[in-house]
């Protein structure tokens, strides 16, 4: 039922929609009231003021959801039964999206613990809701009976009913329960495959500390070690010295840093083989994980599609799901895994000419280099010289480059693009005693002169110990109507990992950086300034495959000059950023498109066959990623390295990689046909937010995205749908005399 929950991206004085259920309890949250004179808890929440507190929020949760549940078996008219099912899926997603937030990132181990522990017994419930009949046939009768009013209304009667559906509602008790037990399995792997990446991220120790370029020792962590020598003043006699190094923990962000930035090949080499052969706890996560839902989705019912109209009616048909793939992709866009497969393979044979060329030229690069002796490319060296030839042809210096990217500076374009596009402000407001996690979080708030308070968001900027360890949008409250005249304002968190210098008192983003904070903020724009009637649509609530697009659009911005120019200075000068040194950098990202291209096909294609229909004898998952790399990367396979084992978004986006590359290309498009003559023009920024970012998963997203920018950025294939590809590819100066997909 409510399997949009799971997704992870995980207030107003409220009118309760039914007169006997007027008691607000713990739901009012006073992030929309700005009230910061007496204390709360945890974002708002007023028992959220200790870690015990998150146990009466569980409970009054399920109390509040028993007594909706109460009112709906009295069978109410089919508006009012959506609209309290919507309901208890709020308050639900308000135990669950907050218990997230503070496992990811809150200090206080108390906290944590008591966080695990109300979200094992939200979920629990959760299992309850999925397979409570009084509320799927309450949902069918809604949906049928044909008095909903709004395409919104029906939209959501479907989804709730086939939320039910693919929870296995229709099957014997039996059946049903091994569901259920299949879902709280992966659920429980899913958190053990996360945890184990952050308490195994791996490590390498590197003596001496001279082998360490300078610009990442910051990333590091000092060490030293005993060394024995001669004594000059009495020969024989030994005195013992301490040699300095450093220890590289191998998670992602400074993996990659290393690779790019060491001259010394050992030091890339053993941080690559340690980077990518860890978590090893990890292998057996994932085939059990692998198995759950490969097992569950051959219980699920498969839906057919009728294309009759704007809101498509499906139908069951007892038939399992061939694969998890299947099972995840019913309502997505591409409706099926071939036409998923198909779409990334022809990319690949699209892309590979020109990324053969690329990889030959990094080649020729080290050979030049390092001479003849060097006869291969390897894993561990494509990053340092790539990054070469890019500083070497636009003559770039990542420090000069950081310097015009202070993150106050950077906070400040995220102003800029709410302002110039939406015409309102985005500016810092205070907190309630509680409110906060950690006295680093900002409180954000989008105002707009004629609308009001649009929607609150959070920023956990800094990397510390225990936190989670990307880039992520978590919810905290989602957007719903209440009644004619209130709106539950959207609550979102942004969570970074910056790290603060050693050497500076002021953080300093590289560019790949700026790209991620916009790319962020696309997805909190997504939630803030949607307004749909349920929360069940809200934000990025979406089809699976919609949901990174306007995440990918607003990384345009962090691109172009016209933008940059308005809040792009340096750190102590304010010189404004030089547009030279921009469209550097736009050519140095450009330099190896294809090669990134075909890494992000790869993933997309690991993910489709890991979840994909599974053979007799078991498959190993080892195997399976180097037969694909061979096949579609230029990139040697090394023995005793995994990716897959540490790559998340298997977890989050388990069969729907591919989403990026649909986004990619939904992107391309709309900042062509829309954005790229004027991209902070108020016209621009009305036809975003009233025809795109507005409507959450409220509407189809193949609608949204024509009605916004015309015919020609999606195209149907198969059954299924797929973005067009032309001005990406035009875009990457990869588009040829070539059939398009």
């Amino acid at each position: 039922m409510w399997n949009f929950i799971k997704n992870r991206e995980p207030n107003i004085h409220m009118k309760r929609l039914f007169e006997p259920f007027l008691s607000y309890r713990h739901f009012r949250t006073r992030a929309v009231d700005r009230q910061t004179t007496s204390s709360t808890g945890l974002y708002g929440f007023d028992h959220l003021k200790s870690p015990k507190g998150f146990q009466r929020f569980v409970d009054e949760a399920i109390e509040r959801s028993s007594e909706l549940i109460d009112y709906i078996s009295g069978t109410p008219s089919s508006a009012e039964i959506i609209r309290a099912m919507d309901e208890i899926s709020d308050t639900v997603c308000s135990v669950v999206d907050s218990a997230e937030l503070c496992r990811q990132t809150h200090p206080a181990r108390g906290f944590v613990e008591e966080a695990n522990k109300a979200s094992m017994k939200i979920n629990v419930y959760l299992h309850f809701l999925n397979t409570n009949h009084t509320l799927y046939n309450a949902v069918k009768k809604a949906e049928q009976d044909g008095h909903l009013l709004t395409e919104e209304a029906r939209r959501a009667a479907l989804h709730l009913r086939i939320d039910f559906e693919k929870g296995g509602i229709h099957l014997p008790s039996g059946k049903l329960d091994r569901v259920n037990q299949l879902n709280m399995d992966a659920h429980k792997l899913c958190r053990e495959y996360g945890e184990n990446i952050i308490n195994d991220p791996g490590y390498v120790d590197i003596f001496p500390a001279s082998r360490i370029p300078r610009q990442i020792q910051h990333l590091l962590k000092p060490i030293y070690r005993l060394t024995s020598g001669v004594s000059k003043e009495s020969l024989g006699s030994y005195e013992d010295e301490q040699e300095k190094g450093f220890r590289i923990i191998t998670e992602p962000r400074t993996l990659f840093s290393v690779l790019q930035l060491t001259p010394d090949e050992q030091v890339r080499k053993m941080a690559y083989l340690k980077g990518n052969s860890v978590p090893h706890a990890n292998h057996e996560v994932l085939d059990k994980l692998i198995n759950s839902r490969h097992e569950l989705a051959q219980f699920v019912r498969k839906f057919e599609a009728s294309l009759g109209g704007k809101c498509p009616q499906l139908s069951g048909k007892i038939m399992g799901c061939k694969s998890y793939a299947e099972f995840v992709m019913q309502l997505n866009m591409a409706s099926s895994p071939e036409v998923v497969v198909s779409f990334l393979q022809e990319m690949s044979n699209m892309v590979k000419e020109k990324a053969d060329e690329e990889f030959n030229t990094i080649r020729n690069l080290k050979r030049d280099v390092c001479g003849q002796r060097c006869v291969d490319l390897e894993p561990w060296d494509e990053a340092y010289y790539t990054t070469m030839m890019k500083s070497s042809a636009y003559n770039l210096d990542s420090a000069v480059v950081a310097s015009y990217f202070s993150l106050p500076q950077c906070i400040e374009g995220l102003k800029l693009l709410v302002k110039s596009l939406f015409g309102a402000s985005f500016d810092s407001v205070p907190m309630a005693p509680g409110e906060s996690w950690h006295p680093d979080v900002l409180k954000m708030c989008i105002h707009h002169p004629e609308e009001g308070d649009l929607g609150f968001l959070y920023l956990d900027l800094f990397s510390r110990k225990g936190k989670y360890p990307g880039c992520a949008t978590f919810a905290i409250k989602g957007g719903r109507k209440i009644s004619e005249t209130e709106y539950q304002l959207p609550v979102m968190a942004l969570v970074f990992n910056f790290s603060r210098s050693h050497d500076s008192s002021v953080v300093r983003l590289n560019h790949g950086e700026l790209e991620t904070l916009f790319h962020e903020f696309g997805h909190a724009l997504h939630a803030l300034l949607s307004r749909t009637d349920y929360q069940h649509f809200a934000g990025t609530r979406v089809a699976l495959d919609f949901a990174e697009t306007p995440s990918n659009l607003f990384e345009y911005y962090a691109r172009d000059y016209r933008v940059l120019k308005k809040f792009a200075r340096h750190y102590s000068t304010g010189e404004v950023i030089p547009e030279k040194l921009v469209k550097s950098l736009n050519g140095a990202r450009d330099m190896f498109a294809a090669t990134e291209l075909q890494r992000q096909i790869f993933y997309a294609l690991v993910d489709q066959t890991l979840f994909g229909e599974q053979l007799s004898v078991p498959r190993d998952t080892n195997s399976i990623v180097a037969h694909l790399k061979r096949q579609h990367s230029n990139e040697k396979h090394v023995e005793g390295t995994h990716m897959h084992i540490r790559f998340s978004h298997f977890l989050t986006y388990g069969a729907g990689y591919y989403s990026y590359l649909y986004a990619k290309c939904f992107a391309a498009t709309i900042w062509k046909k829309l954005c790229q003559e004027d991209p902070l023009s108020p016209t621009t920024g009305t036809l975003l937010r009233t025809k795109l970012l507005q409507y959450g998963g409220a509407k189809e997203p193949a609608d949204l995205l024509t009605d916004l920018v015309g015919d020609g950025i999606v195209r149907y294939h198969n059954g299924g749908i797929v973005p067009d590809v032309t001005s990406c590819l035009e875009e990457m100066k990869l588009l040829n005399d070539k059939t398009g997909i």
